[in-house]
């Protein structure tokens, strides 16, 4: 049963949030926003190469792509040969990326701890399953982002 409060008034004088400004204070009190993702804020700044989660279907399998989000989970299972497999979240959904060795080694930083990536690789489909073997990593950068989002899982190992 919901409790009959009022909403409390802001006080006078100060400005409204921007938009990335509200997801940081989301970020802060909550650990997620409620408002706009982080990925529909930079979308228009990523241009039309950088596809959504949602446009993946249409894509080819094989086909070149790049995609961009948040990272939520890494994992580098010892049984999978050096190969790290990255789950990124955008304003549509989820991308599956899987990391090989050698671009581990190039890319590493963004890899392990960026908290926004962009990556580039081919699209894979298997049982049901799409997935982009990525050829190249890289960090977005948002540094007032970087303090508040939560840090993908890192290979399983907590701080």
């Amino acid at each position: 049963m919901a409790l009959p409060l009022e909403a409390p008034v802001a006080p006078e004088g100060m400005e409204p949030l921007d938009p990335w400004e509200r997801v940081v204070a989301d970020y802060r009190s909550i650990g997620m926003t409620l408002d706009s993702h982080p990925m529909g804020l930079m979308r228009e700044d990523l241009g039309p190469r950088v596809l959504r989660s949602s446009q993946l279907e249409r894509a080819g399998t094989g086909a070149t792509v790049e995609v961009a989000g948040l990272v939520v989970a890494r994992q580098r299972p010892e049984t999978a040969k050096g190969i790290v497999f990255m789950l990124l979240e955008d304003e549509r959904g989820t991308v599956n990326l899987i990391v090989p060795p050698p671009v581990y080694e190039r890319c590493r930083a963004a890899v392990r701890a960026a908290p926004l990536v962009r990556a580039k690789g081919k699209l894979e489909r298997q049982e049901g399953t799409t997935n982009v073997v990525v050829t190249e990593v890289a960090e977005l950068e948002r540094p007032t982002l970087r303090v508040v989002v939560p840090e993908g899982h890192s290979f399983g190992r907590r701080r």
